[in-house]
């Protein structure tokens, strides 16, 4: 299997992981999801150095996740944002927060409560759930091959996956010969469409 850097993979979660994998990627989101967005509010929250979260904000900014604009109509500072990329990272927060509430803390010592703010309910632990609402197991989770699948930088990795797989292996598209797969890699890559709920 070809190592490969992460950014050069087709897969989601290494290629997600090369853009916030870093500590203060998430916790900048965080401080966002909160409310912050002054560059000396992150700054002062968070005990970074301003040449970290400057480099940080302008990699976030540069990949999409946050937008820069004025803190206020009338202002000239400006502030930054999450953009619609940016809001997608909301499970991921709150899957997180709620991953090391309960297994980093005590019930005496978790330090935030995330609620809903209608109700003033406690939100909910985030599960899997299948299209009816039924809660998911791992044990209940599949996988098949995507469109991407017989990418040369995922297809060793997906015919590894199938060959693990409990039931029976299905075919994985081959892998594209050599010459094409340099051929591939000098196509530009397409950015990820952005859908919207109802899409």
């Amino acid at each position: 299997m070809p190592r490969l850097k992460p950014n050069e993979s087709m897969c989601s979660a290494a290629r997600s992981l090369e853009l916030l994998g870093d500590r203060w990627a998430l916790l900048l989101i965080r401080e966002l999801m909160f409310g912050t967005h002054r560059f000396d509010d992150f700054a002062s929250h968070l005990g970074i150095a301003r040449n970290v979260l400057s480099e940080r904000l302008n990699r976030l900014t540069a990949a999409g996740i946050l937008v820069q604009r004025p803190l206020r109509s009338d202002a000239l500072r400006q502030g930054y944002y999450l953009t619609e990329m940016g809001e997608g990272l909301l499970p991921v927060l709150v899957g997180l927060l709620q991953w090391g509430d309960r297994w980093l803390q005590t019930p005496d010592s978790v330090p935030l409560r995330l609620i809903e703010r209608s109700s003033g309910t406690e939100l909910a632990p985030i599960r899997l759930r299948s299209a009816n609402g039924a809660e998911l197991t791992r044990q209940e989770l599949d996988w098949a091959p995507g469109p991407g699948a017989a990418h040369p930088s995922i297809a060793p990795l997906a015919a590894a996956y199938e060959a693990q797989r409990r039931r029976d292996p299905r075919p994985v598209p081959p892998a594209p010969s050599q010459r094409q797969a340099k051929a591939a890699a000098k196509r530009p890559r397409a950015k990820p469409v952005m859908r919207t709920r109802e899409s």
